[in-house]
């Protein structure tokens, strides 16, 4: 028998449901989770699993014993991967961890094909939010409000918040994510989630400073390229043509 477990997307769903795999003595090998209502199985049990937050906090409070802060924050950047297979290694991963209670470092055992394949992700996902720290674009709005739109190949958005606070402590701006369809604004008063830009009142037209900004660095974009010099291969490897869209310099000019 193979029992599928459904579970919302969210990490405290992703714990949730691990606990719930060794609440009701799954066999784990026979164990599926997933985020996906169409991946059933015509010869298994599917099972839909509301997420608890205290059944996940004690989830990640066992693992975070054993493997600190930091492995659990890998654990995190790992799951922001959002890849189908992503569930299932978890749960092998954190059964790997319960069964070597006594190792903190379970998670640089890259002798385990799980661990390796965590580690990929890591990695990916942490270039990817360093990438968005560095591409991303804030347009001044009308209402005085900086707004950008990325389009991450990850779910980095939450790995980013931090950053653009330190960095832009005292203004009023929001990050929204236009490929998953949520976004953070930040005003004076604290963080505040957006899961509708259009209804959320935050998008306007840009305001004349913007505009005027934004044809000054096209031109001057346009005036500094040494077109002997151009080297397309080389700047799509720099700057990723999946970046483009939301790069002043790559819009068309006013």
């Amino acid at each position: 028998m193979r029992f599928i477990l459904h579970y919302d997307g969210s990490f405290d769903g992703l714990l949730t449901a691990v606990f719930q795999a060794y609440a009701r003595k799954y066999p784990l090998d026979s164990v599926h989770i997933t985020c996906d209502a169409d991946d059933t199985d015509l010869f298994g049990q599917s099972e839909t699993i509301a997420t608890e937050p205290e059944q996940a906090q004690r989830v990640f409070q066992r693992l975070e014993r054993q493997i600190g802060c930091r492995g659990t924050l890998k654990l995190l950047y790992g799951f922001l991967s959002a890849t189908p297979e992503m569930p299932d290694t978890f749960l092998r991963i954190v059964r790997l961890a319960l069964a070597q209670s006594g190792r903190r470092d379970i998670l640089s055992d890259y002798g385990h094909y799980d661990v390796m394949q965590w580690a990929k992700w890591v990695k990916s996902v942490g270039h990817e939010k360093h990438r968005m720290e560095a591409f991303v674009r804030f347009e001044e709005m009308e209402n005085g409000l900086y707004l950008a739109r990325i389009e991450p190949q990850y779910d980095v958005l939450p790995l980013t918040v931090r950053h653009f606070r330190q960095r832009y402590p005292a203004q009023q701006w929001a990050v929204y994510d236009m490929q998953r369809g949520y976004g953070i604004f930040n005003h004076s008063d604290g963080l505040h989630p957006i899961s509708d830009l259009a209804q959320s009142g935050i998008e306007a037209h840009y305001s004349d400073r913007e505009r005027d900004y934004q044809r000054l660095w096209q031109r001057y974009f346009h005036s500094t390229t040494i077109l002997s010099r151009r080297n397309p291969r080389l700047h799509r490897q720099q700057m990723p043509q999946r970046y483009w869209k939301y790069l002043t310099e790559k819009q068309p000019a006013f």
